[in-house]
C-alpha cells in the first residue's frame, strides 16, 4: 500500500466513525426530548457518542490535508477544494451553534421541577434538528463529492 492509500483508507474509517456518530446523535437526542429523565440520560449517551463525531472530524480534516501534501494534484481538483470549503463552512455550525444550543438544554433540563419538558426546551429540539438537518446535508454533499469526484 502507498502513503497516499494509507491516507485514504484512514480518511475512510474517520468519515465511518466520525459520520456515523454524527448522524447517530439526533436520534439518540430524539428519545431525550420525552421527559427530563430520559433527557438527562441522552446527554449522558450523546456526550461519550460526541468523542468519536469530534475525532473523526479531526482525522477527516488531518488526512484530507495529508493527501493533498502527498498528492498535490489534488489541490488543482475543484471538488477536493470545495469538499474543503464545505468542511470549513460547515464548522461554526457542528462545533459552536450546536453544542451551545444542547448546552441551554441541558441548564432546562438541570433546572426542572418535575419530570415534563418545557416548551423552551422543545423548541431549541427544534431549532437543533434544523441545524443537523443543514450539517447532514453537508456530510452527503461531501460523500457525494468525494466518491464521484465530478469536477
Amino acid at each position: 500500500m502507498t502513503l497516499y492509500g494509507a491516507f485514504v483508507l484512514i480518511h475512510v474509517i474517520a468519515a465511518v466513525v466520525g459520520l456515523g456518530a454524527s448522524f447517530g446523535m439526533p436520534v439518540v437526542a430524539k428519545y431525550g426530548s420525552k421527559s427530563v429523565s430520559n433527557a438527562k440520560l441522552c446527554f449522558e449517551i450523546n456526550k461519550k457518542i460526541e468523542k468519536f463525531a469530534k475525532i473523526g472530524s479531526l482525522v477527516l480534516l488531518a488526512s484530507a490535508i495529508l493527501m493533498g501534501i502527498v498528492n498535490p494534484h489534488l489541490w488543482t481538483q475543484g471538488w477536493f477544494i470545495a469538499s474543503l470549503v464545505i468542511y470549513f463552512l460547515i464548522q461554526p455550525i457542528v462545533a459552536a451553534i450546536i453544542p451551545k444550543t444542547v448546552e441551554k438544554q441541558v441548564q432546562i433540563v438541570m433546572d426542572s421541577k418535575g419530570n415534563s419538558l418545557s416548551d423552551d426546551y422543545h423548541q431549541l429540539d427544534r431549532k437543533i434538528a434544523k441545524l443537523n438537518m443543514v450539517a447532514h446535508a453537508a456530510a452527503i454533499l461531501l460523500i457525494v463529492l468525494m466518491s464521484t469526484k465530478p469536477f
